[in-house]
């Protein structure tokens, strides 16, 4: 009689932090229960001045990302979008959580609070060639209208798209995607 021995787990098998999907169960419970799909909540979290994914957002929920590991402006973008006070959110989640004011934790870390005079604006990142024919092309038309507002291209452009379109129609089908979904924040 043989014994066979088990193979060695991997290291990257590796459970769940037990931590990490309590952070996640919570985020995700309380996002459904305002009402929140994922890229709904990403444009809130870019209200508050920080940008994620909607993958990042599934990888927080489902604890293979850890929010505790996420920066400080992230998780209080996360926790203002999700409406928790501070005692509230440090209560539930025991993570760090600064003295800012909770009505406007985003701009608590911003380079004027830290003490920095003056902050160059960002220069704008060109619009992709397709991006800015279609817009020409398509935005004279009543039914695409908001495509021809700033705010629309520019946040097509800064979606993470796992195929990102090379065409005019390809841009089109991605507005007409997003458009009922959420609506983007004004330029600054």
């Amino acid at each position: 009689m043989t014994i066979a021995k088990a193979a060695p787990i991997s290291k990257s098998v590796r459970e769940a932090d037990p931590r990490a999907t309590e952070h996640g169960r919570l985020v995700q419970g309380r996002r459904l229960e305002l009402g929140l799909n994922r890229p709904a909540f990403v444009a809130q979290m870019e209200k508050h001045g920080q940008h994620i994914t909607p993958d990042y957002l599934n990888k927080l929920e489902r604890g293979t990302a850890a929010l505790s590991r996420a920066s400080l402006e992230v998780r209080e973008a996360v926790r203002a979008v999700l409406g928790y006070s501070l005692e509230e959110w440090h209560e539930r989640t025991g993570l760090f959580t600064p003295t800012a004011s909770p009505t406007a934790p985003a701009q608590a870390f911003s380079a004027a609070a830290r003490g920095y005079r003056s902050v160059p604006k960002p220069v704008p990142e060109p619009l992709p060639d397709a991006l800015q024919e279609a817009v020409c092309l398509y935005s004279g038309q009543p039914e695409f209208a908001a495509l021809a507002e700033p705010r629309w291209p520019r946040y097509l452009h800064r979606l993470h798209h796992k195929h990102r379109p090379t065409t005019p129609d390809g841009w089109l089908a991605l507005f007409l995607r997003y458009r009922h979904e959420f609506d983007p924040p004004e330029s600054e």
